[in-house]
């Protein structure tokens, strides 16, 4: 992104230029101004977020659509490992930089423990008779009683709608990984580093699912250019993995990813987790940010007609949920292949020499795959270039011009006599008091425009979260309640090994369901809604600050002539006052995020395992003591009986459970997500009115105390202020050029 780079290098030297102005001036004691401090804190904080700024671009679609070979392909490497399993829960992020770097970012222990004890509910033998204390991994004992209460489940019992059981698969990767793990994990969180020739070790963790289990967070750094320098591209779990919480996992990434590319397998073409994953998406209320690709298996195709004839269909099952998808079709692996053809194997090149062949399949391939980059390549630099360097050109525009009117001023204070001095400051201080006011008036504006704000914040979120309205919350009672357990697949299951077992088996199907429930129903929901009152908040303020920006631009016009009959520079028309673009700045700025996806899927640990179990255990003893004396058929029919009972007092403290945890949801969001943004966005507001106002008159009672008295030695302090005129006047220059350069590139 050469472009891109340039004009960020630009934007951080004049950021640097404004300061360096700014440090100049202070060194003029006699001309000190309050408002040097607060330019000084805008150009340090555009400097950091310029430095900081990513754009994300996340890689989603179907388990072996593709995927990780295609995010290869945008570095030029085979770095990223393909195929990996699907129990693996993380997001691998992939930047550029400046060697090969993997960082693995661990869970800690209480977060290991806690998976564990989430998966553990309802199983067999888990609880120990009599133990105070929760599970710990790290201690022998307990990894021996989980372990047999694994082994004591018959491998048949481990399977659920032709699937493994999700739970017993993580407690089983937790065990199996231990030793491995065990060295690296800490009580606070701890990363793992594979640097250059260590590099492809990363695999190891990634790949295998007993170490991936312990994985919190994925970060590579290539040292190929990539998209770019700022640009993050992340290889998501497969939409169809069978774990919702690595569903989650990915929404979380949705919500702070600028463009999502969708891979579909010309081999497999769309299929119905990828249909459910679309209609996820347009429930988030982020569609408008998806392009498709069509990863092209050309071994699957007998000619171009063939590939063509699928992509057309792909795109006609697309525009159901998508209307006009933006589509590119285009061999992955071809291009993996052809970058890295060197160091193929002898059967990777045998094939890749085979499709070299079908040059009618190639030449599309290479044509489509290079208007994707060009695709790929200008969104990117016109989203950095709109959202992340417009708005820190605008406000340095603002300090320069700022620093230029301070300049002005003084040069006309210095050129006066005495008298001359002494009305300048009485005009000064008349006027100043009328913008100190004026500050005033929008500081409690401001204040009281965020209380209301607040209110229809709280108000809109109590509402949403409602569990006596037809909304999200009553929505996931009654799929609770209406959710059918098939007991005729449980029948050998309870003949053969027990009550306590087929519990154990029935509730991990139910949290199946209910997890995929919340992740692919509730959670859309829920960030759908916190989009949309955001977007209030936003509009809410920004109806406020344009007014507003307007008024104070015409007050500092009124006070620069006033003050200066005329004589200073007119005050430069700002652009008008907006905090929507910076709304991503502010979050990280504020320290805040979204509580994770994943957290609507913690409700099991609020099921009180022992009340269901005693509840069962009692149940079938007694009915087993009286069936002593009767017939099979009867012993058989009581069983079920007790099994119902089992599976409706499971299901009611489910319920429980997750009512307890939405409403604490909730307040996350409320008090510790939404109400802070409040509070952070008019905090900016306010920073950029403040910023507005400029250079409007210190205290000059010493200065004109100094001209009185001759005490002021005129023709130094107007050289250096000369020195400081020329330097404003290079930056102005410069500004306007990059001005300039961005609205050429934005159209």
């Amino acid at each position: 992104m050469p472009a891109y780079e340039t004009m960020k290098l630009q934007l951080s030297r004049i950021s640097d230029d404004t300061a360096h102005l700014i440090d100049e001036a202070e060194k003029i004691p006699e001309l000190i101004d309050e408002g040097f401090s607060q330019w000084k804190a805008t150009c340090q904080i555009i400097s950091e977020q310029v430095s900081e700024e990513i754009m994300r671009v996340a890689v989603v679609g179907a388990i072996k659509s593709g995927k990780s070979t295609l995010v290869n392909t945008l570095f030029g490497g085979d770095y990223l490992k393909r195929g990996a399993g699907v129990v693996t829960s993380i997001v691998t992020r992939v930047r550029t930089g400046t060697r090969l770097r993997a960082i693995l970012y661990l869970k800690n222990w209480d977060e290991v423990n806690g998976d564990i004890d989430q998966a553990s509910v309802l199983l067999p033998a888990h609880k120990r008779s009599g133990a105070e204390h929760p599970f710990d991994i790290r201690r022998e004992k307990d990894r021996q009683i989980l372990d047999r209460a694994l082994a004591d489940l018959a491998a048949d019992q481990l399977i659920s709608n032709d699937t493994r059981s999700a739970g017993s698969v993580l407690l089983a990767s937790y065990l199996n990984g231990y030793d491995r793990v065990q060295p690296f994990v800490q009580a606070d969180h701890a990363t793992v580093v594979f640097e250059n020739d260590r590099f492809a070790l990363h695999r190891d963790f990634v790949g295998d699912d007993a170490m991936a289990v312990y994985l919190k967070d994925v970060l590579l750094e290539i040292d190929a250019p990539g998209l770019g320098d700022g640009v993050e591209i992340a290889d998501c779990q497969g939409s169809d993995s069978p774990n919702p919480l690595h569903l989650a996992m990915i929404q979380d990434y949705l919500m702070l990813a600028h463009l999502t590319v969708y891979v579909v397998s010309s081999r497999t073409g769309l299929r119905q987790a990828d249909i459910r994953f679309l209609s996820m998406i347009r429930k988030m209320g982020i569609l408008e940010t998806v392009v498709f690709v069509v990863n092209c298996d050309l071994s699957e195709h007998e000619s171009l007609q063939d590939l063509s004839e699928g992509i057309r269909k792909i795109e006609a099952e697309l525009s159901l949920i998508c209307p006009e998808p933006q589509m590119f079709a285009f061999s992955a692996l071809f291009l993996l292949m052809s970058q890295m053809e060197s160091n193929l194997s002898q059967r990777d090149h045998d094939r890749f020499a085979h499709w070299c062949r079908e040059t009618a399949l190639v030449d599309f391939s290479t044509a489509e795959q290079t208007r994707f980059q060009q695709f790929l390549e200008q969104k990117i630099l016109r989203e950095r270039t709109s959202l992340l360097l417009k708005n820190h050109l605008e406000r340095l525009e603002i300090v320069a011009g700022g620093i230029g009117n301070w300049i002005a001023f003084n040069r006309d204070l210095l050129a006066r006599d005495a008298g001359g001095a002494r009305e300048l400051a009485d005009r000064v201080h008349h006027h100043r008091g009328r913008l100190e006011r004026m500050k005033l008036t929008v500081k409690n504006t401001l204040d009281g425009a965020v209380n209301q704000v607040k209110r229809d914040l709280k108000t809109a979120i109590d509402r949403f979260f409602d569990e006596y309205t037809d909304g999200v919350v009553s929505g996931v009672v009654r799929f609770v309640r209406g959710y059918q357990v098939e007991m005729h697949n449980y029948e050998e299951s309870l003949m053969s090994a027990g009550f306590a077992k087929t519990l154990y088996l029935v509730f991990q199907e139910f949290k199946q369901a209910v997890d995929a429930y919340m992740a692919e129903t509730v959670n859309p929901q829920v960030m759908r809604f916190v989009k949309t009152q955001e977007k209030h908040l936003i509009g809410y303020l920004d109806e406020i600050a344009g007014p507003y920006g307007a008024m104070i631009d015409d007050a500092l016009a009124q006070y620069t002539n006033a003050v200066g009959e005329g004589k200073a520079a007119p005050q430069r028309a700002s652009s008008p006052m907006s905090i929507g673009p910076d709304l991503e700045k502010i979050r990280k700025m504020a320290g805040l995020a979204l509580p994770p996806a994943a957290a609507t899927m913690r409700y099991s640990a609020q099921i009180k395992t022992e009340a269901v179990m005693r509840f069962g255990f009692y149940k079938i003893v007694n009915l087993v003591k009286r069936a002593m004396k009767k017939s099979a058929d009867k012993v058989h029919q009581e069983q079920f009986l007790a099994l119902a009972s089992g599976i409706k007092r499971m299901k009611r403290e489910t319920e429980r459970s997750i009512l307890f945890l939405l409403k604490d949801y909730k307040e996350n969001i409320k008090f510790q997500y939404m109400l802070k943004l409040a509070d952070a966005t008019a905090t900016a507001l306010y920073r950029q009115m403040l910023e507005r106002f400029q250079h409007q008159g210190a205290d000059l009672s010493r200065l004109v105390e100094l001209i009185s008295e001759q005490r002021l030695n005129k023709e130094d302090v107007s050289a250096s202020l000369d020195q400081i005129g020329d330097s404003s006047m290079l930056l102005q220059e410069k500004i306007n050029h990059l001005k300039a350069d961005l609205q050429q590139l934005n159209g």
